[in-house]
Order: C-alpha cells, then sequence, then structure tokens
C-alpha cells in the first residue's frame, strides 16, 4: 500500500512538472526566424570603385542580391555601369562573383553576374 502510494506521488510530480514546462511553453512568444533567403538577398556593399564596364548581352537580371534566388530588380542590355565592389554568390556555368553595380546616368542599382561584365581581372575594386 505504502509502495502504490509513493508510485502515485512521483507520477502526480512529474505530471506537474510536465504541465509546468507546458505553462511556460505556452507563455512564451512564438519567435519566428527570417527567411535566410531575405538577409542574403539584401546583401551590404559599398563603393569601392569608380571604374565602368559595360554589361554585355540582351535581358541581363540586375538582382537584389548575388543569388539567383534573389528577385530581379529589372533587366539590361548592352549599358555602362558603375561597378562598386564583388561578392561570391550563385555559382552559374561555374562562376560564382557578383557585382554590385549602378546604371550610368540613373540610380538603377543591383547585382549582376561577373561573366555579363566587361571587368579585366587586373581592375582595381574590392570585395563587399
Amino acid at each position: 500500500m505504502r509502495e502504490d502510494s509513493i508510485q502515485r506521488g512521483k507520477l502526480f510530480r512529474r505530471g506537474a512538472q510536465a504541465l509546468a514546462v507546458l505553462a511556460f511553453a505556452a507563455a512564451m512568444p512564438a519567435v519566428t526566424a527570417a527567411p535566410a533567403e531575405a538577409a542574403v538577398c539584401s546583401t551590404s556593399w559599398s563603393n569601392k570603385s569608380d571604374y565602368k564596364a559595360g554589361v554585355y548581352g540582351t535581358g541581363v537580371n540586375y538582382r537584389s542580391g548575388p543569388y539567383t534566388s534573389c528577385d530581379p530588380n529589372g533587366q539590361w542590355s548592352n549599358i555602362q555601369v558603375y561597378y562598386h565592389c564583388w561578392r561570391y554568390g550563385t555559382s552559374v556555368n561555374g562562376e560564382n562573383i557578383w557585382w554590385h553595380v549602378r546604371r550610368e546616368g540613373t540610380q538603377q542599382q543591383g547585382w549582376v553576374l561577373s561573366s555579363y561584365l566587361g571587368i579585366w581581372s587586373d581592375d582595381p575594386a574590392d570585395q563587399c
């Protein structure tokens, strides 16, 4: 009989502890993490160069970040841009260097894969 009382007491304490944990968890505010892509697509950059390059091709996307999953801001075809700095991003056909650029004479800017830009490897520009 005494053993039954001890077992019931242990079960009661465990049940009370479980209820306390559940009550605490329910009182905590729900925290949702921002999508990783959003953080990646709002990648910081700085204007480390005032050199120009050409965007070669038709309908080249300039994006909100250096990844193909980032939204395109628009498209350019055979225009001149100022290139600011570069970052590693999505690899496309073996190329993974993306440049932050601004279209000459406008405020249009975004990230373009280096294979679409006429930038030479000896041009001075830094990683963002």
